[in-house]
């Protein structure tokens, strides 16, 4: 009995992750946007918001997909967010007309709602069956999210090039649809409900009860975790648009910078996976202060314009990113507790929608009143800087609470 309940864990966490891999498919967009353009004639504006809704969606359906775990197992939430998803792609490959209204119901709408339900599900679930193990767990599954873009990438470049934005989404719709069948077939009960009792270890004997969304809102620790995640997210939403043309800018070959951005696409996946699983021995704040001091490091860096810190720090950033996507989930359930740990993270991920959008603001503030770049990026070292002072503050309040996780 204890082998077959080894092996559904494992099946859950491999094929979790397959279709946590297409959740990240919105983040290739501006590979698909010039065609997209080319063939509807919308403006760079009107393409873009495509981008944008499917991130701000993907939000809203981790707290829905985490409200209905509290009453439905995460085969169903899978199956449900799944269809939704794939449906979503599959739709858009037939929604290019004159008016992008219908493609933002698609692309953005039901694609990112659909994610949104899927990657809360597949990730509470994967805590709940290693409880002992949560770092571990989380990482893998946030892992193939960050892994989408350095695969998916060149898959549809080719695609786009030899047969068009239609067959591109076709393709990828049919991938996804795949990836939703087998997780709907694979995630499972979480463990309580399985009848699966892991080893006895320190990390799940020290875990929190659960609190409700509406507790967890009413402490603290809540607000102050949001506000690490969104100041630490600044940092790095003010360089990713412009990535690639900086280091042009600074001297950089177009060749070597677009190697740069794989590399950091790279570093990005492996932060994802070795952080979370470092943070189980070491303790997760202690983890995540150590990548907003990196943040904060790469952001003065990037002020200077010698190529090869630009480049440096560009690499760096995409692992800061990497190590805060990567360990945020497991540090919401160390701190909350299991039981309600899809829903709350949604929660918390409302710092990631507010960083994605103030980052232009705040940018083309600057811009436009006469600053440069490098004072941008020197508001992101401040942010960085902030970020770090919240996740302090976050430490303080853990040590004053009984029921805090000890390794948070």
């Amino acid at each position: 009995m204890k082998n077959v309940q080894s092996a559904k864990r494992t099946f859950m966490l491999i094929f979790g992750a397959f279709a946590v891999f297409f959740t990240g498919y919105p983040h290739i967009w501006s590979i698909y946007q010039p065609y997209v353009m080319k063939q509807t004639g919308w403006t760079s504006g009107q393409a873009s918001m495509c981008f944008y809704l499917a991130i701000l969606i993907f939000v809203f359906g981790n707290i829905v997909g985490g409200r209905m775990l509290n009453q439905f197992s995460p085969r169903l939430v899978v199956f449900v967010g799944g269809g939704v998803f794939s449906a979503g792609i599959l739709l858009s490959a037939f929604m290019m007309f004159s008016s992008p209204m219908p493609m933002y119901i698609t692309y953005g709408l039901m694609q990112g709602f659909g994610q949104g339900m899927v990657y809360t599900a597949i990730v509470s679930a994967a805590l709940k069956w290693f409880p002992e193990r949560i770092g571990f767990a989380s990482g893998v599954v946030v892992t193939a999210n960050g892994l989408c873009g350095f695969f998916l990438t060149p898959l549809s470049r080719m695609i786009l090039q030899r047969y068009g934005v239609r067959e591109a989404f076709l393709a990828v719709g049919i991938l996804a649809a795949v990836s939703w069948i087998l997780a709907s077939l694979f995630v499972g009960n979480p463990p309580e409900m399985a009848g699966y009792v892991p080893a006895p270890s320190e990390a799940a004997v020290h875990l929190p009860r659960g609190y409700s969304s509406d507790e967890m809102m009413c402490t603290r620790k809540f607000y102050l975790l949001l506000l690490t995640m969104l100041f630490g997210l600044l940092s790095y939403f003010f360089l990713s648009p412009i990535a690639q043309t900086l280091q042009v800018e600074r001297g950089i070959s177009p060749a070597a910078a677009a190697g740069a951005v794989m590399m950091g696409s790279v570093v990005n996946a492996g932060v994802r996976l070795f952080l979370p699983a470092l943070a189980d021995r070491v303790g997760r704040v202690v983890c995540v202060e150590g990548v907003l001091a990196v943040c904060a490091a790469a952001m003065v860096l990037l002020m200077y314009e010698a190529p090869f810190l630009t480049m440096a720090a560009t690499i760096a950033m995409y692992g800061c990113y990497g190590g805060i996507m990567g360990s945020f989930p497991s540090l919401t359930g160390s701190i909350f507790g299991l039981e309600h740990v899809g829903e709350n993270y949604g929660y918390v991920m409302i710092g990631m929608v507010i960083a994605a959008l103030g980052a232009p603001v705040i940018t083309n503030y600057v811009l436009k009143t006469g600053g440069s770049r490098e004072m941008i990026f020197l508001i992101g070292a401040f942010c960085a800087a902030a970020a770090l002072g919240c996740l302090v503050l976050l430490s303080k309040e853990l040590k004053h609470t009984t029921q805090g996780y000890q390794k948070a």
